[in-house]
């Protein structure tokens, strides 16, 4: 269904984009891709769209958080170590 939906748009933007058939013609392919823009398909498709998106983006939220807060953590841990007597650079 997705690919066809892609090849669908992919001829239907180069027509528009590459043909010379007149004023009228994209006026009409602009009004099929409106009324298609506003099918109940379309607009249910765009909703699961949006909610995939969200979705993802909350996992790379907490998952960037998680890296960060590791990292934050060897850095705090190499720095407390590196201020020990032990790490007394050479003269």
């Amino acid at each position: 269904m997705r690919f066809r939906l892609g090849l669908f748009l992919g001829f239907a933007i180069g027509y528009v984009l590459g043909a010379k058939a007149g004023r009228e013609r994209y006026v009409q392919i602009q009004s099929w891709a409106r009324d298609l823009k506003r099918s109940e398909p379309a607009q249910q498709l765009s909703e699961e769209v949006r909610t995939v998106a969200s979705r993802a983006s909350d996992k790379l939220e907490a998952k960037a958080n998680e890296q960060v807060a590791k990292v934050t953590q060897m850095v705090r841990e190499e720095s407390g170590a590196a201020s020990g007597p032990t790490s007394v650079p050479p003269s």
